[in-house]
């Protein structure tokens, strides 16, 4: 019984795929591949597990497919939910890029409720569960600060401190979510740490559908974004991927040239390459001809027997994560990169450790 089971949950999750790229393409190709559907509850639950259910759902309703009853009415009361989520998420953005505003830093909405309403048929469809905005590392304290007064601070002092010093980002809570999540570098995956500075020179402005005015990354730096995002991620959730997919929807004339230049230029190349290669796989998106060479190819093969392994482990695992550090390292552009992550991690993990059996020896930052 295990291995038809298993066998028809990949069938499902195949068909989410399948399903997400004919969406893409227009409701006639929808509707026929809809012809083929039995399993619409699996299906969905898949969706609802990689975030794109609503996004699935507006598109099959627009298409006219019928969809069981029972299924409709459950996920339109979800979707109800999910959509008041959304409203107030969009109204606590308006409210931080208003605050960033009036203390001139200049802020680049990533992910989100922009992109949704950019590139998504319904901004309510692409769920976001916090608000990322990329500032310069200069205008990190300014933000914090600027930001306190609607109520968004650290957690604590030792939280903040380990944040600025050992990742990309810090975050900001208050009593009600959603958190914001103060970008000060663009990635620090894969062994790179990419400066905030040159992408909020090229961002372009943007006016959402409540007149607030926003800056967005260019789109070519938007792609390389949002790839590297997912690599660093282990696509694990296939929203991800969508949001890839419509951008190139939404930017055909898109500079590939520029792309992967700046791919090689902050040395996260393999990790850009990879993510289009899942791409194609994945949810048929059609790539330009990048150049991979005899590396990439053998790099490929493995992070493709890591993802698979990493997959069917429990999550968190030491297996799992030794898997995901061995697939961060082995989409490094340079040996020195993944070296370098991989010290890095170790040093996270020992200190962690020490902090557990020693507190009162230790800084309280070590914990995180």
């Amino acid at each position: 019984m295990q291995p038809a089971t298993e066998e028809r949950s990949f069938s499902a999750e195949r068909m989410l795929e399948l399903l997400l790229s004919a969406a893409a393409d227009g409701p006639a190709h929808l509707r026929e591949l809809c012809t083929g559907v039995e399993a619409w509850d699996e299906v969905f639950q898949f969706a609802l597990l990689h975030g794109v259910e609503s996004y699935l759902y507006r598109c099959l309703i627009d298409a006219g497919v019928n969809l069981p009853v029972g299924l409709k009415e459950r996920t339109e009361r979800w979707l109800v939910i999910r959509q008041v989520w959304q409203s107030h998420v969009q109204l606590t953005l308006h409210d931080v890029l208003r605050i960033l505003d009036a203390a001139r830093v200049q802020a680049v909405c990533l992910k989100g409720p922009v992109l949704g309403e950019r590139l998504y048929p319904d901004s309510r469809t692409r769920p976001s569960a916090d608000l990322d905005v990329l500032v310069a590392r200069a205008d990190l304290n300014r933000a914090t600060n600027a930001l306190a007064a609607i109520g968004y601070r650290p957690a604590n002092d030792s939280q903040e401190r380990f944040l600025r010093r050992y990742h990309y980002h810090t975050i900001l809570s208050r009593s009600c979510p959603p958190v914001v999540e103060l970008h000060f570098s663009l990635s620090d995956g894969f062994g790179v740490r990419i400066p905030a500075e040159e992408f909020l020179s090229r961002a372009c402005l943007y006016r959402t559908s409540q007149g607030t005015v926003a800056n967005v990354l260019a789109p070519e730096d938007e792609l390389l974004y949002l790839a590297i995002h997912a690599a660093g991620h282990r696509f694990v959730r296939l929203s991800w991927l969508c949001d890839i997919q419509l951008l190139l929807r939404r930017h055909p004339d898109l500079d590939w040239k520029t792309v992967t230049a700046r791919a090689r230029h902050f040395k996260v190349f393999a990790a850009f390459l990879f993510t289009c290669e899942i791409l194609q796989r994945r949810l048929g998106v059609g790539i330009p001809h990048l150049d991979r060479g005899m590396s990439q190819r053998i790099r490929s093969r493995i992070a493709n027997f890591l993802l698979s392994v990493t997959a069917k482990q429990p999550d968190p695992s030491r297996r799992s994560l030794v898997g995901k550090m061995a697939f961060t390292a082995v989409l490094c552009d340079r040996p020195q990169a993944a070296l370098g992550f991989l010290q890095g991690q170790l040093l996270l993990f020992t200190r962690r450790r020490a902090r557990r059996h020693f507190p009162s020896l230790t800084p309280e930052e070590w914990s995180y």
